[in-house]
């Protein structure tokens, strides 16, 4: 199972940005099936409905010879499967556009 992790630099729910304190996306290939998640930690906690969201967002994927980091658009729906307080947890509900398999570990 081929698996990688990414940091996320923003974050967009529909329209609305979400002030982000910290997130990560994990994404897993299982037997051929792409499966994403993505956990966040904003600033203050967020009304999410407990639906499915477009979610954009752009992920921490590297760092140039200069120092400066390489961000990743990347987008798809998502199911919001739980949230705490601060934290939302969102699984993928279909294709991560901007995700490419070279990006497995």
């Amino acid at each position: 199972m081929r698996h990688a992790q990414f940091h996320i630099a923003d974050i967009q729910l529909g329209t609305r940005s979400l002030p982000l304190h910290y997130g990560t996306l994990q994404v897993v290939d299982r037997e051929g099936t792409i499966d994403w998640e993505l956990v966040l930690h904003t600033i203050d906690p967020e009304p999410v409905a407990q639906a499915i969201h477009l979610l954009a967002f752009r992920s921490i994927t590297g760092v140039e010879e200069s120092g400066a980091l390489t961000l990743t658009p990347m987008h798809g729906e998502a199911a919001l499967v739980r949230w705490v307080d601060n934290s939302l947890v969102f699984r993928g509900a279909g294709l991560l556009d901007g995700f490419d398999e070279s990006q497995f570990g």
